[in-house]
């Protein structure tokens, strides 16, 4: 494989402006719920959707929509969160002659043998594992959202049996407490 740098597309979103996205088309959500519970309740004019419309079926209605954003922002936090770990692996496999650590040595042999192929749960994710072992616990519990990622990302056409329920908040927690817990500054991936 070649070696050499690598330019990122720029076009990664931090967990952090994920988070904010989250909570802001969520707080819209909730508005929009509450105004049309409202002009229901009043006898005001309503979206054709709402229409003949019982205030259980809107609640519904809006808990399924919520639901569904919580699907949507859990695939992209994970998306982002795998983004950060790609580019860190490249960053570390295409150092110069830089003063290296155990972490970036690995990773520049694995690159001369894989390149951009490597795979993020066998060979990434299992690198920092046996350089970093108190880091474990905190990958482990990635591994269980990639399962989340792959549901999501192949059309959840299959029935999940996660072990637990992945809200977006676990989501992001176990994103963050990853970044938080390696023993290299990954504030740029948090925002």
């Amino acid at each position: 494989m070649s070696s050499g740098t690598f330019a990122s597309s720029g076009e990664e979103l931090s967990l952090t402006r994920i988070w904010e996205w989250y909570e802001e088309t969520e707080q819209a959500i909730n508005l929009y719920q509450q105004e049309v519970i409202n002009r229901l309740i009043s006898g005001q004019r309503v979206s054709e959707t709402f229409s003949g419309m019982i205030r259980k079926e809107v609640k519904q209605y809006f808990s399924d929509h919520k639901e569904e954003l919580e699907h949507i922002v859990s695939l992209d936090i994970i998306a982002s969160t795998e983004a950060s770990l790609r580019l860190d692996y490249l960053r570390r496999a295409l150092r110069g002659s830089i003063k290296k650590n155990k972490i970036d040595k690995k990773f520049q042999t694995l690159y001369h043998q894989k390149g951009t192929r490597v795979s993020l749960r066998d060979e990434i994710l299992e690198t920092w594992k046996e350089v970093h072992p108190n880091c474990s616990e905190a990958i482990g519990d990635f591994r269980g959202a990639l399962n989340v990622r792959d549901w999501l990302a192949h059309g959840r056409y299959w029935t999940p049996h996660f072990g637990r329920k992945y809200s977006a908040t676990l989501v992001f927690n176990i994103s963050k407490n990853l970044f938080d817990i390696f023993p290299y500054d990954f504030s740029w991936a948090i925002g």
